[in-house]
């Protein structure tokens, strides 16, 4: 109705009145549609060939928001609006014929159980009909007067029809005549494509290919309970036909007149499928599978496939905002990536990719963890939207796309076949991205800190849980040490940068667990390292401690705690030994009384080789932040803290006054060991209550004030 009225207004032209209200009328058409239009997909150049090139920069603008009082070409208004119809007219007699190979059998295979979702019928078909186009460009190309209609573009038509519960898809691609409509439809399993691509040889054009089973044209029996072929050879003099069927095991085949050059599929939808006869279903299912495809589709009169296909581009040729837009697209989100990495090679494997590493995640709202975000493809095709295997679970936050024409696909090409192959180009990949990720590391420091402020948390996962890359994934990570300068945005430091300025004697890499940087320059374990100007790493974060156990050498560098009896070894060499104000016999009597005293919760009780200032310290104690994670891996079991070696200061001055209370005043003496062993236990991490000491301390007080 509303085309009919537009025709009338446009015919009259003679009456302003008129002219203004069709005017308004297509203007109101098109506010509802923000439709792209294809720009440049007819120019023909002087032999009459479509023009590739030009074709493969087939990527369009927007149109731009229509204002209510512009004036809006009638025509396009009209295209924009545009459906396929059945214009085609039968002429012949039908010839009846039958499915070959076991038909009625792996007709229903194939239209009921190959597939897993039903939706990838369209993905199937698309794919058929660019197929089809790029075998009628190639002979174009290289045999031009073999072509009918050479002019015809390059392109895919898609029509829904809600009221008649129809889908058409159209090409303009090579056609069939009757032989081959009964060679290619009529046996299941015949690949057309794979014979096309067997007659190239090693021509390298042959990637365009995208079928090879011979399977895809009869998932459309999924969703459609009567078929419709209309389709005409492309070689000059061939005739049109309609193949016609009801997936029964048989099908019917009838010359016709008004075929155009190309294959159109008319699908009469099953009750249960008619949801794929409306525009936005099928659309989003469009830019699912196919939105890569290398020619135009247009879905009733607009182009959907609009974004290019990064990945198959020379990286040089990409602007930074066509980075972003692609990424977005991708993404979903609205976020500038922080790096993104273009990769491509032909040996060992067939590979092009490209990845994106966003500047933030959700994972640290507590939103869940994210899904893979790298989506498979073999020829531009989508195969496995959030794709497992391809990168490693810890590299869930990359987004990306990767394709390969080497994947091996079942026939149904929706799962991997050849785990080994897919391990291999795992192996390509995750090495790519940590290696283009260490080299920003050092031309942009401080953009890298904040990076790694952000998704450290990623990279010591890998760490835990992927053993083969922890030495990769080692030189990524960032810490705050000692000598950190906490005035620099770039005051963390690499295990690289730590090994650069160890001192000539030193053999490991010192870390100490606490929870802020007061602590730890604080602490008593840090202490005689401080003395002997060595770096030691702080880490803040509970599974920092296990990240570097699991590292263990960076190089042939051990890693290892200040609190561990390495670190005891080390302190002790070269270190010249102090003078004892006490006796040994007065040394060994107190430390047999704070063995006694204190057997609840002291093992042995020695004399440090240390050089600290505090009064007592524990030596290789169970890690404190492994007892956190226990405690979060079982929250309802109560886990005691166990007793420890602990070693005292015997020249400190609460020892020397302790070991004369011991004699004089054994009640306050029972008091201060308590207090010094505990405030040790608490330097070592291992009470995270300190509420009980609050008695004694007030015990202590109360003496000292009654004095």
């Amino acid at each position: 109705m509303q085309r009919t009225l537009s025709k009338v207004l446009l015919n009259s032209g003679k009456n302003n009145l008129l002219k203004s209200t069709s005017n308004l009328l297509y203007s109101n058409i098109l506010k509802s549609s923000t439709t792209t239009n294809v720009i440049g997909i007819k120019q023909i150049n002087n032999n009459n060939i479509v023009s590739f090139n030009n074709l493969s920069k087939r990527y369009f603008t927007s149109t731009p928001k229509v204002e209510e009082d512009d004036e809006i070409a009638p025509d396009e208004a009209i295209k924009a609006e545009e459906k396929i119809q059945e214009t085609e007219r039968v002429i012949g007699l039908s010839e009846k014929l039958s499915f070959q190979t076991e038909t009625q059998k792996i007709l229903h295979i194939v239209a009921e159980s190959l597939y897993t979702e039903k939706e990838v019928f369209i993905r199937e078909l698309i794919s058929n009909a660019s197929d089809a186009i790029e075998k009628v460009r190639h002979t174009q190309l290289t045999n031009a007067s073999m072509i009918e209609d050479p002019s015809i573009p390059f392109e895919i038509k898609i029509s829904t029809d809600e009221d008649n519960k129809t889908l058409i898809i159209q090409d303009s691609g090579i056609g069939m005549t009757r032989d081959e409509m009964i060679k290619n439809l009529g046996k299941i399993g015949y690949s057309g494509s794979g014979d096309f691509i067997k007659k190239l040889g090693e021509n390298p054009d042959k990637a365009s290919i995208i079928g090879q089973f011979g399977v895809g044209f009869y998932s459309c029996f999924m969703v459609g309970h009567t078929i419709k072929i209309y389709t005409k050879s492309a070689t000059p003099g061939s005739k049109g036909y309609l193949w016609e069927s009801d997936g029964t095991g048989s099908y019917s085949i009838t010359e016709a007149e008004g075929v155009s050059r190309g294959t159109k599929i008319i699908i009469h939808l099953k009750p249960s499928s008619y949801e794929y006869s409306k525009k936005p279903i099928v659309e989003n299912i469009i830019k699912k599978y196919s939105n890569f495809v290398g020619f135009p589709i247009h879905l009733n009169g607009t182009t959907v496939n609009t974004i290019k296909p990064l990945w198959t581009l020379n990286k040089n040729a990409i602007s930074d905002e066509e980075h972003k837009e692609f990424y977005q697209f991708l993404s979903k989100s609205y976020d500038t990536p922080s790096y993104r990495v273009h990769f491509s090679t032909d040996t060992p494997l067939s590979i092009r990719s490209i990845f994106y590493i966003p500047s933030q995640h959700m994972e640290k709202y507590g939103m869940g963890k994210m899904e893979p975000g790298v989506s498979l493809f073999s020829r531009k095709v989508l195969i496995q939207q959030k794709a497992n295997g391809i990168l490693p679970e810890w590299m869930r936050f990359v987004r990306g796309v990767v394709d390969s024409e080497d994947i091996p696909l079942n026939v149904s090409r929706e799962h991997l076949q050849d785990n080994g192959l897919i391990q291999r180009i795992s192996s390509v990949l995750v090495k790519r991205i940590l290696k283009h990720l260490n080299d920003e590391s050092k031309s942009d420091p401080e953009k890298f800190n904040v990076f790694m402020t952000e998704f450290g948390g990623f990279f010591k996962e890998g760490i835990i849980t992927d053993f083969k890359w922890k030495d990769e994934i080692s030189k990524l990570l960032r810490f705050e040490s000692s000598n950190s300068s906490t005035d620099s945005k770039t005051h963390t430091v690499s295990l690289e940068e730590y090994v650069s300025r160890m001192k000539p004697n030193q053999k490991n890499i010192y870390f100490l667990s606490v929870p802020n940087r007061t602590v730890g320059l604080s602490s008593p374990y840090y202490e005689p390292f401080q003395l002997k100007d060595i770096e030691v790493i702080f880490l803040y974060n509970t599974v920092d401690e296990f990240v570097l156990t699991n590292v263990g050498h960076f190089g042939d560098k051990k890693i290892v705690s200040v609190e561990s009896k390495e670190a005891e070894e080390f302190l002790s060499t070269n270190q010249e030994k102090k003078t004892d104000t006490l006796s040994q016999d007065e040394i060994d009597k107190f430390l047999s009384w704070v063995s006694t005293i204190a057997a609840d919760k002291v093992t042995q009780a020695k004399p440090t080789t240390r050089s600290i200032s505090s009064p007592a310290i524990i030596i290789d104690h169970e890690s404190a932040n492994f007892r956190r994670m226990l405690k979060m891996v079982e929250p309802g079991k109560h886990h005691d803290t166990p007793k420890q070696v602990v070693e005292f200061n015997m020249n400190h001055p609460i020892i020397l006054k302790l070991v004369q209370q011991t004699e004089t005043n054994p009640t306050i003496a029972k008091l201060v060991i308590d207090q010094v062993i505990d405030n040790a236990f608490v330097s070592a991490g291992l009470i995270e209550d300190n509420r009980e000491m609050i008695p004694r301390i007030n015990q202590l007080l109360d003496s000292l004030l009654t004095k």
